[in-house]
């Protein structure tokens, strides 16, 4: 929604903001240059190397902050938009960092139903297998994500939920474009069409609704999770269900659901994640 918008564009994932840290504010040019055109997630953006040492300049060495920020310069230019942002969800567990980096940042911090997300990765070949540590992972991420995102000065953080979204688009994306300072364009309503480039090949292979509207096929743990499912996830998740305003189904899980949740939380091979087939 945020790339149909005429002034920004946002890449796909990441990572490399925090993977590239090394406790040093000053980077050398050159080498950040070398490690930003071997890294495989940036060969996705399609940005030429020598198009992100124009945005830093011809200096030896910069800020950590300038030679990041010069890379989605560059991305936001070669789509001829003029703002920028990030959409990595592992950032979730980075804020107080990403906030110091780029002390002009806004974080918008999208909060899905656990029961949810969790069904999500039932058909795809990465995240968690288990119901127990798909809630244990969901549960982390949204903690410290309302945690620190709160705890910014404010104007700083805004949350999203991702049912207001489906349910109302149009209100819920004024919305935030009033907190990020952005006129609302209703072509972010179309953005199935206007932003369809953007969304690489991999992600449509494992989640076809991608390019479709908010909504539009997606999971409901209501209909499609198992209750005994339904159960560990919240033994091991329903504190932060609670904190994120989700209303539980069991709010006091029997021994039983307690037990296996440790268990699968720890790593052993139980109550894998599936899908009820849909009710003919």
């Amino acid at each position: 929604m945020l790339n149909a918008h005429p002034e920004v564009a946002v890449p796909s994932e990441s990572r490399f903001i925090v993977e590239f840290w090394d406790g040093s504010d000053t980077v050398d040019v050159d080498g950040f240059l070398r490690k930003l055109a071997g890294y495989r997630l940036f060969s996705h953006w399609q940005v030429p190397i020598e198009a992100v040492r124009t945005e830093i300049g011809e200096v030896g060495s910069c800020r950590y902050s300038d030679a990041i920020a010069a890379a989605y310069k560059a991305f936001v230019r070669a789509h001829g938009k003029s703002r920028w942002g990030d959409k990595t969800p592992r950032y979730v567990e980075h804020i107080p960092f990403l906030a110091g980096l780029f002390p002009g940042a806004r974080f918008v911090h999208m909060v899905r139903d656990g029961r949810n997300v969790a069904l999500s990765y039932a058909n795809v070949p990465f995240g968690p297998k288990t119901v127990a540590r798909a809630a244990r992972l969901w549960a982390r991420r949204v903690e410290i994500g309302i945690r620190d995102g709160r705890a910014l000065a404010e104007g700083r953080y805004l949350e999203l939920r991702y049912e207001r979204l489906i349910a109302d688009s149009e209100s819920e994306i004024r919305s935030l474009c009033t907190f990020l300072n952005l006129g609302f364009d209703p072509g972010m309503l179309d953005h199935a069409e206007r932003a369809r480039d953007v969304v690489l090949d991999r992600a449509r292979k494992y989640n076809p609704l991608t390019t479709q509207r908010p909504g539009a096929g997606a999971s409901d743990w209501t209909r499609a999770m198992k209750p005994s499912h339904v159960k560990i996830f919240e033994a091991v998740a329903g504190d932060v269900l609670d904190t994120a305003g989700y209303e539980r189904r069991f709010p006091r899980p029997g021994p039983l659901a307690l037990v296996r949740g440790r268990l699968g939380a720890m790593g052993l091979p139980i109550d894998r994640i599936e899908k009820k087939p849909p009710e003919k």
